[in-house]
């Protein structure tokens, strides 16, 4: 308690650097520099807290003045804005159309030579499916090399082990 009492006696600012800041060990000079830096540093808050960023511009543009109605020549370049604007969303979609057709024009070519590729790899294989040997015959000529007695004699040996 007694040391509350103390830190809440505390009315200065060169009070609590006489109890906060400690250099031992050091002259006199360096911790006069070490203080004069450390009280030099003030941190700036996050950009986040500040109620005003540079980056962001905060105020509405201003309206613009109210021109005089003059309706004649206003309308005739509106239509050919618009016509100008139709020409150009034409020419944006027949381009698209023909990238579209490119794109399915490709795709059809990789699909035919897949197609081709395809049967030309079972083509080669009923070829080679002549020269292979069949499962049966392989079966046959393991139990043909084996005599019987010794197939009987092992069987009772793998019996024996059960």
């Amino acid at each position: 308690m007694n040391e509350l009492q103390d830190f809440s006696a505390l009315d200065s600012h060169s009070d609590l650097e006489k109890y906060f800041t400690v250099f031992e060990g050091s002259s006199q000079e360096d911790v006069a520099y070490a203080k004069v830096f450390w009280n030099s540093l003030s941190l700036q808050p996050p950009v986040e807290s500040s109620l005003v960023s540079v980056d962001i511009r905060q105020r509405l543009k201003v309206a613009k003045s109210p021109q005089p109605p003059n309706r004649g020549p206003r309308h005739s370049s509106n239509s050919k804005n618009d016509e100008v604007l139709q020409r150009a969303y034409q020419r944006q979609m027949e381009d698209e159309r023909k990238r579209y057709m490119e794109m399915a024009k490709k795709r059809d070519e990789i699909m035919m030579l897949l197609k081709k590729q395809r049967e030309e790899r079972i083509k080669k294989e009923m070829i080679s499916l002549q020269h292979k040997p069949r499962r049966s015959d392989l079966t046959e000529r393991v139990s043909l090399k084996t005599p019987p007695e010794v197939l009987e004699q092992d069987i009772k040996e793998v019996q024996a082990l059960i």
